[in-house]
């Protein structure tokens, strides 16, 4: 698959997963690990935000899931720098590593 129709499946996929969560971060999560653990954190941030955009384009009433998805990412973007700054050779860094950090040991 070349990087256009990847970044176009994980769209996809992220917009699905958005509608499933009914407005729940921690469903969000959940279906974002489905996804996939091994996703560039950066491709996941990039996804939510077209999401978001794409929301914004076409539906008038789906400010919920929108906002999901900017909070979302704004969450990615926020941990995934956190694990660059202190730990610079996991960079890339990947939705396991995100999720890492909310699961409980």
């Amino acid at each position: 698959m070349s990087y256009d129709q990847t970044t176009e499946a994980l769209f996809e996929r992220v917009l699905d997963a958005l509608t499933r969560a009914e407005g729940s971060d921690l469903t969000l999560m959940d279906n974002l690990a489905d996804i996939g653990r091994d996703t560039r954190a950066l491709a996941m941030i990039r996804a939510l935000l077209a999401a978001d955009a794409s929301m914004a384009a076409t539906f008038s009433d789906a400010g919920r899931d929108r906002d999901l998805a900017r909070a979302t990412a704004m969450a990615l973007t926020g941990s995934a720098d956190r694990i660059e700054a202190e730990t610079p050779a996991c960079a890339p860094v990947r939705m396991v590593d995100v999720l890492a950090l909310r699961a409980p040991d």
